[in-house]
């Protein structure tokens, strides 16, 4: 189909090209040719944001397609800020590492210059994606250092559908995925075999499902973290499936890892599952937590190896639950090291006896006769003209014609709701906008949706990925996201992320919105994202609502002061968050009141930047009771209070596999969360976390990770875990909380 993508607010829109097949750059993908010079313009072209030079950019969106073919790669191909590298679904193409290539790996999303600077700083990584290939290093001999993809990745990246081919020489030293840093992220559907390692990998937090990893000497080895969730793993012939121990720069034993979290897993020969040297006398005590739970074993003689030898036995068998760390049930710490009362998971949340899932659909087997381009049906995608009409025309025929509705890249200005009816099928290219603008959203107590799923009553079907909802100047009355559905099983919202500021043509940047300076014009959303009473069976994966804490067209990433109500409000059932990140809103990032049966796994948060100027009784939005705000002036009478990350409110059956509770910043000032700080403590806020409700049961968190937070759960006012006792790598880490299970 026609190429329509616009980069909207780019310097030369009319000339800059978003979509790039790498054969129009002279890649030959004929498994002879280096294509790797070729490729590597095919990302760069146009003046885009570049390693080193830019700290990031959203004018500047591309989208780098490969053909079917074998492409050789003699030098690593240099990824650029808001790329995606995607290849046929129907035909992946291969990329082969030469056999002189000598470089971090042949996919590096973040180059090191001289002095070992990083191209990027890597929790500023933003919007990047690969999906489709095939990557070969079996070429680069065995010693040589060789890694198929260095990802170094923070929230809205993602690598799907991804195969990495390794030697299986023993003395390989090859990797295939390594992440060393970030605050991450999403992998989902990758199958690596071979090399020293599958996977050597270290981030803040990390979401991962159906991997598959064979005939490595260490499948994963986790390097560091705070948290990270695994789903779905399958590990075969391996050493040993999963290492989280670790040594320092002294090659001293070292407690490195906060904690892990695997779920719903298959290991088959492999001499050891899980290698650990966590003990009850873990410095810092805090760190070193694992939970298993239902891990299947084939011929896996140890289950888990500690400093001194087996610590859980292996053999044919099913861990049902298994950890070790620190446990609150709700009182605690209590540390231990044995098997678990496993979760009660609501039989809504699964397949089977695991939990659902469903990856995002690619559409491959659509001709373009069953596509409909919202640009082709009139709409403009320029950031200046209203296009709600069009739009709205455009998804109600999606729905009338049995089409997939595509959004072409571009900024679409919208200054009403856009509905979206059952039915719907929606897909972005590059990560396109819809921007709310104008007096629809004006009053901070007239909350209206830019996006409505589907109306209370209505039922059926719906699909959505690869898109950003935003808005643009003062929108105080905007909801950007309103999920009414009653969905059935199948439908999903796979990488569809809000971004409230901070970007070019929201009128909300620097000279918009300084910091430490309450402006009416910076009020610019309600709520964003609200999942309704009606919205039951909502499916959501890799997504993160961000009201932006700085501007990413600054050329020094300058901080921001926007304000927004609400994060997301869960109220209905049977609902999965996977891989999300709810971010700087002035009332709280997550609360479920009402709800029952969900599923969160990892889950993330940071405080606004702003706080406590003002805090969260003195914020600028006015309190709705009928959505069940909390009321901080009464839960904090005296004192400064701070948005909490998390609140459950009367709610049934909450289960999070990973959560991140973070307050980095006081008035904007990070000093607060010093990782130097005198015994560890960092004093950013008092509560974060808050359970509230006499009908409130089966609270479930694994993997509960708080930065800057002193009260780490609060049970109806009353303080249950304080920071001082689970003090871990950076964050402070509690293996186990249950309530009411």
């Amino acid at each position: 189909m026609p190429k329509k993508g616009i980069a909207a607010f780019n310097p030369n829109p009319s000339t800059y090209k978003v979509f790039r097949n790498v054969k129009d750059y002279g890649a030959k993908g004929d498994g002879v040719t280096d294509d790797a010079d070729a490729i590597n313009l095919a990302i760069s072209d146009g003046n885009r944001c570049g390693p080193w030079v830019c700290q990031s950019a959203s004018d500047s969106p591309a989208i780098v397609y490969f053909p079917a073919g074998t492409y050789i790669i003699g030098k690593p191909l240099i990824f650029y800020y808001m790329t995606q590298l995607l290849g046929n679904p129907n035909g992946r193409p291969v990329l082969k590492a030469a056999s002189s290539l000598r470089s971090l790996a042949l996919i590096d999303a973040s180059p090191y210059g001289d002095g070992g600077k990083p191209g990027w700083i890597s929790t500023n990584i933003f919007l990047r994606t690969i999906r489709n290939f095939v990557i070969d290093l079996t070429a680069v001999p065995p010693t040589e250092g060789a890694q198929g993809i260095h990802w170094p990745a923070s929230q809205a990246t993602s690598i799907q559908n991804v195969q990495i081919i390794m030697t299986k020489d023993p003395n390989s030293v090859h990797a295939g995925i390594f992440v060393e840093n970030g605050s991450g992220g999403h992998m989902s559907d990758l199958v690596i075999s071979g090399g020293k390692y599958g996977m050597n990998i270290g981030n803040q937090q990390f979401t991962m499902r159906n991997i598959s990893i064979s005939g490595a000497v260490v499948g994963i080895s986790q390097i560091w973290n705070w948290g990270w969730l695994y789903k779905g793993l399958s590990i075969s012939d391996c050493g040993t499936a999963f290492s989280m121990s670790n040594r320092d720069s002294q090659n001293n034993l070292a407690q490195l890892v906060g904690s892990v979290v695997i779920i719903d897993s298959q290991i088959t020969n492999c001499p050891t599952f899980l290698n650990t040297s966590w003990t009850p006398t873990t410095n810092p005590k805090g760190a070193g937590q694992v939970v298993l739970e239902n891990i299947v074993l084939n011929n896996v003689p140890v289950a888990v190896q500690g400093l001194s030898g087996t610590v859980l036995a292996g053999g044919t068998t099913t861990i049902t639950a298994w950890g070790q760390g620190h446990k609150y049930t709700p009182t605690g710490p209590q540390t231990f090291q044995g098997a678990l009362t496993p979760a009660k998971r609501p039989q809504g949340l699964l397949d089977g006896t695991k939990f659902y899932s469903k990856s995002r659909p690619q559409y491959e087997t659509l001709g373009t006769d069953g596509v409909l381009s919202v640009r082709s049906a009139g709409a403009l995608g320029n950031g200046v003209n209203d296009d709600t009409s069009a739009v709205q025309q455009a998804i109600t025929n999606g729905v009338a014609q049995n089409k997939l509705v595509f959004f072409d890249q571009g900024v679409y200005k919208v200054t009403r709701t856009i509905y979206i009816p059952p039915g719907s099928r929606i897909v972005g290219e590059g990560y396109p906008v819809i921007m709310a603008s104008g007096s629809t959203w004006s009053s901070n107590t007239n909350p209206v949706p830019v996006i409505q799923v589907g109306k209370a009553g209505e039922s059926g079907s719906f699909e959505w990925s690869d898109m950003i909802v935003a808005t643009q100047g003062p929108t105080p009355g905007a909801v950007l996201i309103e999920y009414n559905l009653a969905t059935s099983k199948g439908s999903g919202v796979w990488d569809v992320h809000t971004r409230i500021g901070g970007a070019k043509g929201t009128n909300l940047q620097v000279a918009d919105c300084p910091v430490h300076t309450v402006n009416q014009k910076c009020m610019a959303a309600y709520m964003n994202v609200h999942i309704t009473k009606t919205g039951t069976g909502a499916y959501f994966e890799n997504n993160w609502f961000w009201t932006a804490d700085h501007d990413i067209d600054d050329a020094n990433n300058t901080q921001i002061s926007v304000y927004t109500g609400r994060g997301l409000l869960v109220e209905s059932s049977n609902v999965w968050l996977y891989a999300s990140g709810v971010e700087h809103h002035a009332l709280y990032q997550y609360q479920f009141a009402n709800a029952q049966n969900i599923f969160g796994g990892f889950i993330q948060t940071e405080t606004p930047y702003w706080q406590p100027n003002p805090d969260a009784k003195g914020q600028p939005y006015p309190l709705n009771a009928t959505l069940n705000d909390p009321v901080y002036s009464t839960a904090c009478p005296s004192g400064i209070c701070d948005a909490y990350g998390l609140r459950i409110l009367n709610s049934q059956n909450t289960l999070f596999y990973g959560a991140g509770l973070y307050s980095f910043f006081q008035n904007n000032n990070v000093s607060c969360s010093d990782p130097n700080a005198a015994g560890g403590k960092r004093d950013c806020q008092n509560r974060i976390f808050s359970i509230e409700g006499s009908s409130t049961s089966n609270v479930v968190v694994y993997s509960l990770n708080e930065v800057g937070a002193l009260k780490m759960v609060t049970i109806d006012g009353v303080d249950q875990a304080d920071w001082s006792d689970n003090l871990s790598v950076y964050s402070n880490t509690i293996g186990v909380f249950n309530y009411k299970v």
